[in-house]
């Protein structure tokens, strides 16, 4: 960039003169915040995933009773359905017994926004009838990644929610967050996981009712890039 003297009007010459760093200046400026948008540093010392707010990028998907199966052994009962008598509202439910430690497990990829990190988990429950405010269920939800040409019989490892009965029978009821669940595994992008939730009876749990899942909160957190199928 270069200025022409202007012979007429020498005072508009020596402006332009002298504007020309700062216009230099700030079209570097300009090429710098390029950059960090480029290189997705803007606004901090390392790479980040600077479109999204780090206050946004956590998420949840919610896993329905009627997606699990009881295993074959030590399997809670089979997906059951009740009516709720009042407004006729059709629920399905899987029970889980008091005494006996009892499985059921489902397969199910994650959203392909997931960071492949840790997740947490709720559980969303009722108790069947004669259960009270003074009682307590303990659930355990274990996770696992199965990748492509892996055996699909592979180890999990989880984390326990233990909720208290906030009111009765026939309420619903939704535990605490589990603490971090680290996947089993080296999860990669397109891995089916494998989620597998029981009644934890020899704890905390001291509910002689049967439990009744309706289904699985999980929270992830995202990353900004899926990848092109």
């Amino acid at each position: 960039m270069c200025a022409t003297w202007n012979t007429d009007n020498p005072k508009i010459g020596n402006t332009i003169a002298g504007d020309i760093p700062d216009i230099e200046e700030n079209l570097q400026e300009l090429h710098d915040v390029v950059e960090a948008i480029t290189n997705g540093t803007l606004g901090t010392t390392t790479a980040a995933d600077f479109l999204v707010d780090a206050t946004s990028k956590v998420k949840t998907i919610y896993i329905p009773a009627s997606d699990f199966v009881p295993t074959s052994t030590n399997g809670c009962a089979a997906l059951a359905d009740a009516e709720l008598a009042t407004n006729d509202l059709q629920i399905e439910y899987l029970a889980f017994d008091s005494t006996t430690e009892e499985y059921a497990c489902c397969f199910k990829p994650m959203p392909e926004d997931w960071d492949l990190g840790t997740i947490k988990a709720k559980v969303f429950w009722y108790g069947a009838a004669g259960c009270s405010a003074a009682d307590t269920v303990e659930w355990e939800i274990l996770v696992g990644a199965v990748s492509n040409d892996d055996a699909l019989d592979r180890s999990i490892t989880g984390s326990l929610a233990s909720a208290d009965v906030i009111t009765a029978d026939g309420d619903l009821q939704l535990s605490p967050a589990t603490t971090a669940i680290t996947v089993h595994g080296t999860p990669a992008s397109g891995d089916l996981l494998t989620f597998k939730v029981s009644r934890s009876v020899s704890g905390a749990d001291d509910m002689a009712e049967d439990a009744h899942l309706l289904g699985l909160w999980i929270q992830y957190t995202a990353d900004v890039k899926a990848s092109a199928w």
